[in-house]
């Protein structure tokens, strides 16, 4: 074997691996959901897992078959009182009727599997999560969870993690509706530990750079530190204010932006000129409405997003130019012809050609193992641009909303928007009770934090200007109506106003304040 069969690293292993190391994750999943983050973060955070056939079960009353197109009773009233008949008789020994059981279990599934992520396949199920027991063996996070576990957790035995503490204190308590409802099956299961194998050992390995921290336990990745920061304030807030359920949810939205932000931010962190690659996120807050401000949004979405192409990118190349270096000089041509005879690598040479014409061989052979690596090479689950996570968690969680008010656009058209559940996230997360802050600087500390924009005059290059690929003959700009951005920024505030969390006074004067929970 020669030493460059030796080193070769195929296109879809070498995505997974910068997925790892940059990212945390695999971020290709188009149909990760909150849920399935939320389950993997509870289980690295409690470090055990429940079996849940039997929940699962009796959530699954009715199955679709797919290709007859008719729901199929799986799991009759019957077979449920059958196997469990202690779990659901009164305290006469009376069972319920087949129409209030039937009742029960529609309403426990419109409860527990909100996010359709609910199987009977042994570790596929992940439930609308509120105990400890409803964690499961289920890996379609792709290690999401995992990165937020250890965002939450770095550190731990140097300085406080509040955000970490919350998940697993809310995690253990049965006091809420849901728990309530699943509780005649949550001591079914077994439990166990929950020990990383496999695909999520090579990870953690892989991922430890990234969740580096330094001697007094703070995180070295500028964009992580700052989130952490967040987190754990938003934390604290949602201990003092919050009721549980409430309280998880936040925490789980917040953790899914806290995933975009640093999936996008992450460029500006690694590139030795990154320092001003940070892609801003401008909120529409007219539902698409108005046509400039739906495409400047969309745009600055767009820009994230070739953020990290630029990344991996970059990152790639670096692999090209240490295979292919011999003797101090980079020999691409002398490297694809050693590999050997395989459709893959035969796919590697196609799309070499292709990019070779005007460019420097080595970025050609970069392109190269790009598309090849989402296109062609490997299994479904490496498949797939990296940002179809951050698609598919933004619109389930809300921040990313169709293209505009009607709803067009597809799953990948889409922009940035804010409800009101997001905006106290935010503010949550930024603004201390007690310390009220000025409209204008919650402004800066939102943009500072996540890259937030919404109008203001000193964020209007910004906004036009998001094409963050460096050295490009041609730069894309944004045209955008400045009088839009004038409204979407009243607008913003006042929805502010109207939550509770800010305060507007006759000298004009809005303060940004979470006393009394924002009210």
């Amino acid at each position: 074997m020669s030493a460059a069969e030796e080193e070769f690293e195929s296109p879809d292993a070498l995505l997974r691996r910068i997925y790892d190391e940059d990212f945390g994750f695999l971020p290709t999943n188009s149909s990760m959901k909150p849920v399935h983050v939320a389950n993997g973060m509870a289980r690295r955070l409690v470090g055990t897992s429940t079996d849940h056939t039997p929940l699962a079960r009796v959530l699954r009353q009715y199955v679709k078959k797919q290709k007859a197109g008719y729901m199929e009773e799986r799991n009759p009233n019957s077979a449920i009182l059958a196997d469990y008949p202690d779990r659901f008789r009164d305290a006469y020994g009376n069972e319920p009727s087949d129409e209030n059981l039937t009742a029960f279990r529609s309403l426990a599934k419109d409860t527990l599997g909100a996010d359709g992520a609910v199987f009977e396949t042994n570790q596929a199920s992940s439930f609308t999560l509120s105990h400890r027991r409803m964690i499961t063996g289920d890996i379609s996070d792709n290690g999401s969870g995992d990165l937020l576990a250890a965002l939450l957790t770095a550190g731990e035995g140097m300085r406080p993690a509040p955000g970490a503490a919350l998940v697993r204190e809310l995690l253990g308590e049965d006091a809420d509706p849901w728990t309530m409802i699943g509780w005649p099956m949550l001591d079914l299961g077994e439990e166990r530990n929950a020990t990383l194998t496999g695909a999520a050992l090579i990870r953690s390995e892989r991922v430890a750079a990234l969740l580096a921290v330094d001697a007094t336990g703070l995180l070295t990745s500028p964009t992580l530190r700052e989130l952490r920061a967040r987190f754990d304030q938003l934390a604290e807030y949602e201990d003092d204010y919050g009721a549980k359920l409430t309280a998880l949810r936040r925490m789980m939205l917040f953790g899914c932006f806290a995933i975009h932000v640093h999936m996008i931010r992450r460029c500006g962190d690694v590139l030795p000129d990154g320092e001003g690659i940070r892609p801003p996120i401008l909120l529409d807050l007219f539902d698409g409405r108005k046509r400039s401000l739906r495409e400047a949004s969309a745009a600055s979405l767009q820009g994230g997003f070739r953020a990290i192409a630029q990344l991996t990118l970059y990152r790639i190349r670096e692999h090209v130019r240490e295979v292919s270096t011999v003797k101090g000089k980079e020999k691409v041509g002398e490297y694809l012809d050693s590999l050997p005879e395989t459709p893959d690598n035969d796919r590697i040479r196609a799309e070499y050609a292709d990019h070779l014409v005007g460019m420097d061989p080595g970025d050609a052979l970069a392109e190269a193992f790009w598309k090849t690596g989402y296109s062609f090479v490997g299994p479904k689950s490496v498949k797939g641009f990296p940002w179809h996570a951050l698609l598919a968690l933004g619109r389930r969680s809300g921040y990313l909303l169709p293209y505009d008010d009607r709803g067009r656009g597809g799953k990948e058209h889409k922009r940035y928007g804010a409800n009101a559940e997001f905006a106290e996230v935010l503010v949550a997360s930024t603004v201390r009770p007690g310390d009220p802050m000025d409209f204008d600087d919650f402004l800066d500390r939102i943009r500072e934090s996540f890259g937030i924009v919404v109008g203001r005059r000193v964020d209007f290059d910004v906004i036009r200007n998001n094409d963050l690929r460096r050295g490009a003959l041609m730069q894309r700009t944004v045209s955008v109506n400045e009088n839009d951005l004038r409204a979407n920024l009243l607008a913003f505030k006042d929805l502010l106003v109207e939550i509770g969390f800010a305060k507007s006074y006759a000298d004009g004067r809005t303060v940004v304040t979470t006393d009394n929970g924002g009210a």
